[in-house]
């Protein structure tokens, strides 16, 4: 029988809430990184575009929103 919600294993929680907590110190250092940014390179790491929205603390909604803005930055 599948359980109606995923449970996350206590690691891959502790290693995001690391990510976080690197980005958001990446962003104080440097003001004008953005979201898109930083879901950029989560991305080009090789992570997921659902693991990086879970992450950054954003719903799957806005990742397009978030890419398009990066994207318009760097042309």
């Amino acid at each position: 029988m599948k359980a109606s919600k995923e449970k996350n294993d206590p690691v891959t929680d502790r290693l995001d809430a690391i990510i976080r907590l690197i980005l958001d110190r990446e962003k104080r250092e440097d003001k004008e990184i953005t979201i898109g940014d930083q879901l950029a390179k989560l991305e080009s790491t090789g992570l997921r575009p659902t693991d990086a929205a879970k992450i950054l603390g954003l719903d799957l909604k806005q990742l397009a929103s978030y890419r398009r803005s990066a994207g318009k930055k760097r042309e």
